[in-house]
């Protein structure tokens, strides 16, 4: 049997990402640019179940916040404001990365201290 990898583009589509603003003040470009700077974690780990990211403008700035849930059963929450919406979305963004491999990361540790990760007796 083959195993074909999934392309970005397909990984990106595969996870549910959820923008929702609070004001609507939000232009619809801004989300889809939030939809293009959380799902290019997608890259990173291919095992984001769903993202629901959250827009809001407030009268000290715009804020951006993510929630998302991990095949793993982690929850990763980050947050981000900024006197610009882009620059909230970005400074979320590169939050919700860092989380994401640090979750990566964790999981890649896991297994190789249970050896072959099937079971916990470390390979023996």
């Amino acid at each position: 049997m083959q195993w074909a990898a999934r392309s970005v583009l397909e990984q990106e589509k595969l996870m549910d990402i959820d923008v929702t603003t609070r004001t609507d003040g939000i232009p619809d470009v801004a989300k889809e640019y939030a939809r293009d700077k959380f799902g290019s974690a997608a890259r990173i780990f291919d095992r984001i179940g769903s993202v629901h990211v959250s827009l809001d403008q407030q009268k000290d700035g715009h804020h951006a916040r993510v929630v998302a849930h991990l095949d793993s059963g982690a929850t990763l929450v980050s947050e981000a404001s900024s006197e610009e919406l882009r620059h909230a979305i970005e400074q979320a963004s590169e939050k919700f990365q860092a989380q994401v491999r640090k979750e990566k990361e964790r999981l890649i540790d896991r297994h190789r201290r249970n050896g072959d990760g099937r079971n916990g007796d470390g390979g023996r």
